[in-house]
């Protein structure tokens, strides 16, 4: 039997992940967070109740007596997370599986994005941290054997979450716009093209790294084959919602200059270039699974789970006025430009 450790577990990407390994017969499976979530586990998984974050003493005493086949950590997010997961795990475990991303690497460099696209995202400090994890794990795997296995996802979204171009504080608030007849907000001209993954489709690819010794010190871009232009990606919540899409585009360098929200970071940092990612090896490791979650379906089971938890339906106002008047003054002012061509 292989003996998984799970850090965190109860997130978008890891939930999925977490209740399979449960499933898994041939798997003792262990879970390490602060248990402020509720689960519906089985009984047989254990839990850890530790902060990895804040008291690295104590996980070292709750894992002492243990060792593990992988373990898995879905929390890294600094060097500094990094240093601390590798100390307390150096000797521990068969293999450490790194949760990356693909805000890693340099987009302006092309459109088509494998593996060995080199680092360098000068517009969002989420990527650069993340940077400096993967070539600290590399490192202790080239000088020490350090046994990491780095996936880099694109935007993972769930039942609960969808992928969206600018948003407020949660994701309700630009449904909520569209089922009011307004208009919402696309950076660009709404063709630019992004991959995203539903966390169920992504669980397919994930789980034949687990325990699997050949990707040590291997890098996997994890996500689904098939991208969309934005448009694509807004007109299926809108049609899932029932309502015309009604986008306000405006240029990425305008919102750029937000001041309520750090659009630089989450647009030009992520979401601006056009990506078509490579996933042939991830592809060809897992045996190439059928995903069944395309765009339009995972719209549609947003819509549904929303409409199951009514109080998840949650307005934001802030948001709502900020756009009002974010598409009011440019309207008002790309009129004037026009009339001036």
């Amino acid at each position: 039997m292989k003996r998984v450790l799970i850090i965190g577990g109860t997130g978008t990407i890891s939930t999925p992940i977490t209740k399979a390994l449960a499933e898994d017969e041939d798997v003792e499976l262990y879970i390490l967070n602060r248990g402020k979530r509720k689960d519906d586990l089985p009984e047989s998984v254990h839990r850890l109740i530790a902060d990895i974050r804040n008291d690295v003493g104590h996980v070292k005493e709750v894992v002492k007596d243990l060792h593990f086949d992988s373990v898995i950590d879905f929390l890294i997010m600094n060097e500094k997370d990094a240093y601390e997961a590798y100390d307390i795990f150096k000797g521990k475990t068969e293999q450490f599986i790194f949760i990356s991303t693909v805000c890693v690497l340099d987009h302006s460099l092309s459109c088509n994005v494998d593996e060995s696209m080199a680092y360098g995202n000068r517009y969002y400090q989420y990527g650069r941290d993340k940077e400096a994890c993967e070539k600290f794990f590399l490192d202790k795997y080239e000088k020490e054997g350090f046994p990491v296995t780095i996936v880099r996802p694109s935007q993972t979204y769930s039942d609960s979450r969808y992928p969206l171009s600018v948003k407020g504080k949660n994701y309700w608030g630009v449904a909520s716009r569209m089922l009011k007849g307004k208009k919402v907000i696309v950076h660009g001209d709404g063709q630019g093209v992004w991959a995203c993954t539903h966390a169920k489709d992504f669980k397919k690819l994930f789980l034949p790294l687990v325990c699997n010794k050949e990707t040590i010190a291997e890098i996997y871009q994890v996500m689904d084959k098939r991208s969309y232009t934005w448009d694509m990606i807004y007109e299926a919540l809108a049609d899932a919602l029932g309502v015309e899409y009604r986008p306000c585009y405006i240029s990425q360098y305008l919102l750029d200059g937000s001041k309520t929200y750090d659009l630089k970071s989450s647009l030009h940092g992520d979401k601006h270039f056009s990506c078509i990612y490579d996933t042939s090896k991830i592809r060809k490791l897992a045996g190439d699974p059928e995903l069944d979650i395309d765009i339009r379906k995972g719209a549609q089971l947003y819509v549904e789970y929303m409409d199951a938890h009514p109080e998840e339906k949650v307005e934001d106002e802030a948001f709502d006025k900020w756009c009002d008047e974010t598409i009011e003054k440019y309207e008002s002012l790309a009129e004037q430009f026009v009339e001036m061509l």
